[in-house]
């Protein structure tokens, strides 16, 4: 999977260009490269306003995944920016009020589902723009990680936090960091090593430990056999076939403190680089410059003779909940 650099405005940045922005509550930084001599195919959305961020993984090549990772960024902006605008008509630019009416994982739920219908739209009509004797047709998918940032309506000015939904398909990820806490990964691929597990091949221990993995002679041969596949997917938005009859949009929501950083990666960054150094990066750079800082060291692993080396796109946000 391959991807490029969108801002929220969709216009497009050179791969080298990074933006980020400071606004309390939150600071947001980003960053993404190509995968070296291709056109990339992820896609940043942040709408640091309305609290929204997203990153994008098209699948498929660079005339359907990249046309995929952008449509389904730009579908869930304009639907999140409705949201608030209904809920918010005199604050535009105002983070959402969660009030007891409004639930935020139906919400997030929502985003994914109209990105899901325009992306399969797209396919159907390139499926029937295609003449019959032309066999293959490049149906546009993604994959997609967003959150969305909320403030509780009961909350008091003493005690400063703020809700998180969010929502995801495929396996770019979310983790959070926590002041004084181990590192969290709030999603869980769809991909092959959640396949093992249901079929009792592995077991949730060993799928962590194999996904980590640094060095061959860690693994058994079994075992390297399922981390050489551990990249693949099993569910994108987009077509939906025999092999994929349906899409399942995970959600879910947590709290965000003050201290708080928020990452939304591609596989770019978390097929080259373990989770314990994704944490040692996060929590040790400036809130302004981790994501370039995270997206390089991903890079120069994948120029490395490693075992994890991985030529990728590679895209990073992280949000920083200001003290």
């Amino acid at each position: 999977m391959n991807m490029q650099l969108r801002e929220t405005d969709a216009r497009s940045l050179t791969p080298a260009k990074r933006r980020y922005s400071s606004i309390a509550p939150f600071t947001f930084a980003s960053h993404s490269i190509a995968h070296e001599g291709q056109s990339n195919e992820d896609t940043m959305l942040i709408d640091r306003r309305r609290g929204l961020a997203g990153v994008f993984d098209g699948v498929g090549g660079e005339d359907a995944g990249e046309v995929a990772s952008q449509l389904g960024a730009q579908v869930i902006r304009r639907a999140w920016k409705r949201v608030v605008q209904q809920q918010h008509p005199d604050h535009n630019a105002a983070l959402l009020m969660l009030r007891d009416a409004l639930d935020i994982q139906a919400l997030v739920y929502k985003l994914l589902d109209e990105a899901q219908a325009a992306i399969s739209g797209e396919g159907e009509r390139r499926a029937n723009a295609t003449p019959a004797s032309d066999e293959h047709i490049s149906y546009p998918e993604t994959t997609a990680v967003v959150a969305v940032l909320c403030q509780p309506s009961d909350q008091l000015p003493e005690k400063k936090s703020y809700i998180m939904g969010y929502a995801h398909v495929g396996d770019s990820r979310i983790y959070l960091l926590r002041p004084g806490e181990p590192v969290q990964r709030l999603t869980r691929d769809d991909g092959y090593l959640t396949l093992k597990i249901k079929d009792h091949t592995i077991n949730e221990e060993d799928a962590l430990r194999i996904d980590q993995t640094t060095h061959a002679e860690q693994l058994t041969e079994a075992e390297r056999a399922i981390f050489d596949k551990r990249n693949g997917i099993t569910q994108s938005l987009g077509h939906l076939n025999p092999k994929q009859a349906s899409i399942t949009i995970h959600i879910a929501q947590t709290m965000i403190f003050p201290g708080d950083r928020v990452l939304l990666c591609s596989d770019g960054i978390h097929d080259n680089l373990t989770d314990a150094e994704i944490e040692t990066i996060v929590r040790g750079r400036a809130r302004t410059t981790i994501a370039r800082h995270l997206v390089q060291r991903a890079l120069e692993r994948s120029r490395e003779t490693h075992l994890r080396a991985k030529k990728d796109d590679m895209s990073a946000v992280v949000i920083t909940c200001n003290v």
